[in-house]
């Protein structure tokens, strides 16, 4: 029998790099089937976390933010954007891309991290792992528009298994392009098959959904991409059109107050962890295979594994599995050598005679040294074998 309960997570500050490639344009007048006018979104409960349980406790969630906005006074948002995910941040969905704001070939985000690739034109919204897509969570519109481009009928594949030809010319997948007139758009792109739920020429309000996170066109890890743009030209959400200084938010970001204390950058984020009888195959960590095992006290094995994103150079990285008694089984520890968007690590141990009953913890830990001291982001998860 197997019970999982996410204990706690603490949260640290940023950096990271991915697939390259240029988003496509959505196609205008294509229309969706079935399409459902101006329907507000149903915020219904979403998984909080894979590894939750009804049992278990309430993710105890403490973040260390890559700036302090409590004392900052910005301009007024020329477009303000509403929270464009039906997604508690830092919770259930993160931001693992950002805006490449580097005018050459490396990469930078605006809070000088590295959590972008060359020429990455939007914010990425991610959800924890391809599971998550039967949760049919939300995506909203960001702000009041007119629909100027559908596209949907795109499959959900990963493009690591499907190719990149597969995609071609439709980079973005199943997506949304809205006008908001004055010279302003957003695009939303890697949305789920058959759930865009608008047509061209549809108004939409703010908070209406539009369709639903997916795995469609050039990605591979479901998310939504949304892409702003000012007069042709791409403006970051976080930067906005009138400037800042260096490494922090803009003087008028686009996102409206209450959205910019929600999306706090953070890195070093252990999002993913779980348990399971083998040293699990990436692909079934990322497709949410990997949390479907049942444990028991005759298990071969017991393996504990986490994924994280944003680990940086110099970075401590410590990944511990616990029996019932405190007594350590496994461990791995390693200093990061170069910037990373996303790494996985396993550890466990192999067993003859069975495991004795009780609950097995297993904890992730990274310890960065920052100007300030030393900053910790950690994790842990139990596990209860009968």
């Amino acid at each position: 029998m197997l019970a999982v309960y996410v204990i706690a997570v603490f949260l640290v500050v940023a950096g990271g790099g991915w697939l390259v490639f240029d988003l496509d344009l959505l196609p205008i007048g294509v229309h969706a089937p079935n399409p459902v006018v101006g329907a507000r979104a149903t915020r219904r409960p979403v998984t909080r976390v894979a590894q939750s349980v009804a049992k278990g406790p309430e993710d105890n969630l403490i973040a260390i933010p890559a700036y302090d906005i409590g004392e900052r006074t910005f301009q007024p948002s020329p477009l303000p954007l509403s929270l464009p995910v039906a997604c508690d941040p830092g919770v259930d969905c993160w931001i693992f891309n950002y805006v490449d704001v580097d005018p050459g070939t490396a990469r930078a985000d605006f809070a000088c991290g590295q959590m972008s690739y060359d020429t990455h034109k939007g914010t990425d919204i991610a959800l924890a792992h391809e599971g998550r897509l039967a949760d049919e969570v939300a995506v909203l519109a960001a702000a009041t528009g007119l629909v100027i481009g559908v596209r949907d009928g795109m499959v959900d594949a990963n493009i690591r298994l499907a190719g990149r030809a597969s995609v071609k010319d439709r980079e973005c997948g199943n997506g949304v392009r809205l006008d908001h007139g004055g010279g302003w758009y957003t695009q939303y792109c890697h949305l789920k098959h058959n759930s865009v739920n608008v047509k061209t020429g549809d108004r939409v309000r703010n908070g209406d959904r539009i369709g639903s996170v997916g795995l469609s066109g050039l990605t591979e890890f479901p998310h939504l991409h949304l892409g702003v743009e000012k007069d042709g030209k791409v403006v970051d959400p976080f930067v906005g059109i009138s400037g800042g200084e260096r490494c922090q938010i803009g003087k008028a970001p686009l996102w409206r107050p209450e959205v910019l204390e929600r999306l706090r950058y953070l890195s070093a984020v252990p999002y993913n962890i779980g348990f399971t009888d083998r040293i699990p195959d990436i692909m079934d960590i990322r497709s949410g295979k990997a949390d479907n095992t049942v444990l028991s006290s005759k298990s071969s094995a017991l393996v504990f594994w986490v994924e994280v994103a944003g680990l940086r150079p110099k970075d401590y990285l410590s990944v511990r599995l616990f029996g019932p008694d405190g007594v350590l089984l496994a461990r791995k520890e390693e200093t990061i050598e170069r910037y990373q968007i996303r790494v996985w690590r396993a550890i466990g141990k192999k067993s003859k005679t069975g495991w004795p009953p009780g609950t097995y913890r297993g904890e992730v830990a990274i310890i960065r040294e920052t100007a300030t001291g030393p900053m910790e982001a950690r994790r842990s998860a139990r596990v209860d074998v009968f």
